[in-house]
Order: C-alpha cells, then sequence, then structure tokens
C-alpha cells in the first residue's frame, strides 16, 4: 500500500489541519500509510481525533514576530518573515524537510500552507497537491513581469511594483543559493514553488476566495464542522452573540462594549485570562473552555464575532448569519475583505479604542443581516461536494508505491 504525508507548516490554530482530515481518513479507510506532519501538537485531536496517523514535527519558525495586518505588500514579503529570511537560515528549513522526506518515503504529499516544503520539495518525484483556501493556494501569474502575488489590497504603482519586484529578485536569489548549497536545480521564478503541483484544491467557494475568482480553479467549498456540545446560552435577553477568538490586546474593551449594548453573549476565548473571566461573566455574558457546535450556533445566534478564520467564516456566510469580523493577521484581513465587500459582515481592528459603534451597527443594522442572507443564498446555489468520494478518486491513483530518491532528475516546474 502507499505512503501519504500531509504538511501543514505555515499559519495558526487549528484550520488548516481540518482541511487534512478527509483526506487522512480516506488514506486510512484504504489502508494506507498516513503521517502528519503539524506545525504544533497541542490540540492536533480536536480535529484528527484518534486517527491512527504517525505525527511529526514541521521544520518551521514557530517564533515569528508578529506583525502589522498592513506592513506586508506581497507574498514575497510575508515569506521573508518565515523561514526565508537569509540564504542560510533557508538552508537549514530546507534540509529538515529533506530529511523528513527521506525517513517518511511517501508516494503523495498534501501540502496546506508549506512554502518552505514546497521549495524543499522540487526534486523529488512523489505526487504533489496543494490544498487549502484561496490565500494558501495562490494563482498563478497573469503576467510575467508582474511582481510575485502582491496582495489585493495593493494599488500597483510604478513605484510600489519596483519595490516588489526587487523583492522577488532578492528572494529567488536566496532561495537559489540555499537550493545550490544542497546540490539542487535553481527555481526559474518564484511561482514555480507552488507550480510544480500536480493539482490544486481549493477549500472555499469563489465569493470567499482571497484572490477574487479564477475561473478554471478547483473549488470543493468548506467542509461542516465537526459536532460539538450545544451551546447553553446565558439567561439573560438581548440579542445572541457568539464569538470565537483570541485574547488579544483590546478583548477587554470589546466586552465592556457588548456588555453596555445588552446583548447575550457566549463566547469562547482562547487564553483568556481567568481575572478577565471573573469580572465578565454575569447573566448576559459566559464563556466556553471548550469548542461549541457551530450548526446549532448558526440556528440559534442573531450575529457572531470571530477573527475572520475561513473556515469558520465561511461556514457562517453560506448560513446567512451576519458576522463582525477582527482581523489578526493578513490571510484574515483578506477573508474580511471578501465578505463585508459583498455586504454580510462589519469589521474592526484587534487594537482600536473602543467596539461601541461596531457593536452598535450590528446590533441596529437590519440592512446588513439582510445582506449576509443574500450571500448565504448565493453561497447555497453551489453543489456540497462529496469531499470523502472526490478524495477517494482524486487521491487513490496516487498512493501507489514510486518513491525516487531526492534531487533525482529534473525539477518538476
Amino acid at each position: 500500500m502507499g505512503r501519504l504525508l500531509c504538511v501543514w507548516e505555515q499559519g495558526g490554530h487549528l484550520g488548516h489541519l481540518s482541511h487534512l482530515r478527509m483526506p487522512v481518513e480516506v488514506a486510512l479507510a484504504a489502508g494506507h500509510t498516513v503521517y502528519v506532519a503539524v506545525r504544533e501538537l497541542q490540540q492536533v485531536r480536536l480535529v484528527l481525533g484518534d486517527l491512527p496517523v504517525q505525527y511529526l514535527l514541521s521544520p518551521c519558525k514557530p517564533d515569528a514576530p508578529v506583525a502589522s495586518q498592513q506592513e506586508f505588500l506581497s507574498y514575497t514579503q510575508l515569506l521573508d518573515r518565515q523561514c526565508f529570511g537569509s540564504a542560510a537560515e533557508l538552508q537549514l528549513y530546507l534540509g529538515a524537510w529533506r530529511t523528513l522526506f527521506d525517513v517518511v518515503q511517501p508516494d503523495l504529499v498534501l501540502f496546506e500552507h508549506s512554502p518552505t516544503a514546497l521549495v524543499a520539495a522540487h526534486a523529488y518525484r512523489f505526487k504533489k497537491v496543494n490544498i487549502g483556501t484561496g490565500f494558501t493556494v495562490p494563482p498563478g501569474p497573469a503576467d510575467g513581469s508582474a511582481p510575485f502575488l502582491p496582495f489585493p489590497h495593493i494599488r500597483l504603482t510604478p513605484q510600489t511594483t519596483s519595490v516588489l519586484l526587487q523583492a522577488d529578485r532578492q528572494m529567488l536569489e536566496r532561495i537559489n543559493q540555499s537550493l545550490a548549497w544542497l546540490g539542487a536545480a535553481p527555481l526559474p521564478n518564484l511561482h514555480a514553488i507552488f507550480a510544480q503541483v500536480d493539482a490544486q484544491y481549493l477549500m472555499t467557494w469563489p465569493e470567499l476566495d482571497q484572490f477574487g475568482e479564477r475561473s478554471s480553479a478547483c473549488y470543493l467549498g468548506v467542509e461542516p464542522p465537526l459536532a460539538r456540545a450545544l451551546p447553553e446560552w446565558p439567561s439573560a435577553g438581548g440579542q445572541k452573540v457568539f464569538a470565537y477568538i483570541d485574547a488579544f490586546p483590546a478583548l477587554e474593551v470589546l466586552l465592556q462594549d457588548l456588555r453596555a449594548a445588552s446583548t447575550c453573549c457566549l463566547l469562547f476565548v482562547r487564553k483568556l485570562p481567568n481575572p478577565m473571566r471573573q469580572a465578565f461573566t454575569s447573566a448576559s455574558m459566559q464563556f466556553v473552555d471548550h469548542p461549541v457546535d457551530l450548526a446549532a450556533v448558526a440556528s440559534q445566534a442573531d450575529w457572531v464575532i470571530s477573527h475572520g478564520g475561513h473556515s469558520t467564516v465561511a461556514f457562517f456566510a453560506r448560513k446567512g448569519l451576519a458576522q463582525l469580523l477582527i482581523p489578526r493577521h493578513q490571510e484574515q484581513l483578506f477573508t474580511a475583505l471578501r465578505v463585508v465587500s459583498q455586504g454580510g459582515a462589519g469589521m474592526a481592528f484587534q487594537d482600536q479604542s473602543a467596539y461601541g459603534a461596531a457593536v452598535t451597527a450590528m446590533v441596529g443594522n437590519a440592512q446588513l443581516r439582510s445582506h449576509a442572507r443574500t450571500l448565504g443564498v448565493r453561497l447555497q446555489r453551489h453543489a456540497e461536494v462529496d469531499l470523502r468520494n472526490f478524495m477517494h478518486t482524486a487521491l487513490q491513483p496516487w498512493l501507489t508505491p514510486h518513491y525516487s530518491l531526492p534531487w533525482a532528475g529534473r525539477c518538476v516546474l
């Protein structure tokens, strides 16, 4: 039987890992051996349960500094703060990925937000699939002379274009220097990082693709969330608001403004400080320490709050539920902008001094809730893909032993 390796290298929390769950289940059911290289082991069983997989840690940079959402203009600049900061640093990570590939000897590798692993995989002949959202499965070049993946909110003035092209040249030189030290062939351009794969599967719908709709993309939609414990709402009246967020710097301000608006709040807050929990727990505001059933939330809540994690946003958008999005990094920002542009959400920022206006708008804006329902109708028009059957049909032919030695032959571009 074959060997499947699933890789998650970058991005926080477990949404990325959730895109790999169905392929893992399908491969296991067919009798294949499955390895999963994850960015972090904490709470992976919330997604993969007790599935009999072999866990590995992805060679990644867990302590990359958090930066402003506005700091990066393109994918190149985003990579620069990860494992691509210098040729010497990148060589170490590429070497670690090579070792992992050599140990596992996969027949098929699924990459979820794993650009360093993709660079390391270039001269390997195993089959490769890139899977994820529109942000982690970026589009190919529309113009070979254009910068590499400028972000959707960037206006390409001559000055900005010049800056980005210079960053691209430096990044490509850095990557190729690292590959040369490892005895590997150079990449012709940065798009070759992603162009090598045998298939790309987008776990989204065209309306929510962060880089915009693509005519030839394989959109699979969003897998429904796992069944969880039913939500238990506080006893107070008011609009029901569910929040799925982190303990970010302005959290206390948000909680104060939610309380002032007389909402009925149920909140799942990662790393919530206990003093804050004690200060705000009341008949109108309750906190839970575990994920709750999102399908039940969608049928009961008036609106929801999140940071803009794609799977969560997409699920609630398809249900026609209004959302307040407070993005914390670039991918979440672009997801939020897509939904806001279609009228289905309001947006705030993580460093605001007050959220009263945003909360008031969510409570009183009937038009926003109407637009959210309209967006939900549009998303529901997309046929639901039988992901289990799709993955079985698509991946099974590639899960046959054909592993070849690293750096053998020519790079697949």
